[in-house]
């Protein structure tokens, strides 16, 4: 596997006129957004409310370079047809010793559709195998969210486990069951 760190200038990468890119100060106004959306909170673990959008415009200047530094995390703005950002994509969890990663993926109300979180969703593993050589990209669904699951399964992600109680929502802290779902380079389409 290859590091973050010894990435040179990471490209934008495109499916049609969904594209990911490094954040910048221009997102802010989308995380904030997104850190305040109840689905958002519900369905994803440590997702914390910014207070207004200088909040947000420090963390993305602070935390995603941080964690891309240090070979933990990479974190990409969703962009539409060259507007704002309208999401957020990251690869968490990066472990070089065994070449995998966990994918997760979020987008605002107005851009939430099954090409829109296909085409990001596919662009951040892409990254994955075609930049880093990951081996595998892991990914965890609420068990009751099903629109999630369904585009994991539409680029090729595979079931494979079950876990009660695996996480907690942001929004009220309520625990749900996850399930598991993996992708190899091969499967992923």
């Amino acid at each position: 596997m290859r590091l973050l760190s010894s990435l040179g200038a990471v490209p934008r990468l495109a499916d049609g006129d969904v594209l990911i890119r490094r954040p910048c100060d221009e997102d802010a106004d989308t995380l904030l957004a997104g850190t305040h959306d109840p689905l958002v909170r519900e369905f994803m673990q440590a997702v914390f409310p910014h207070p207004d959008r200088e909040s947000a415009a420090r963390w993305i200047a602070d935390v995603p370079p941080r964690l891309w530094a240090r070979d933990q995390a990479a974190h990409f703005a969703v962009v539409l047809d060259g507007g704002p950002a309208v999401g957020w994509a990251e690869l968490v969890d990066l472990r070089p010793d065994q070449g995998t990663a966990e994918v997760s993926v979020w987008l605002l109300p107005e851009a939430r559709s099954l090409r829109v979180a296909a085409a990001a969703l596919r662009l951040v593993c892409r990254f994955g195998f075609e930049q880093l050589e990951l081996r595998r990209i892991d990914a965890y669904a609420a068990a009751d969210n099903m629109p999630v699951q369904v585009v994991g399964a539409f680029i090729g992600f595979r079931r494979v486990g079950h876990r009660p109680g695996a996480f907690r929502g942001s929004r009220n802290y309520a625990l749900h069951d996850a399930v598991y779902a993996t992708l190899f380079p091969e499967e992923l389409c």
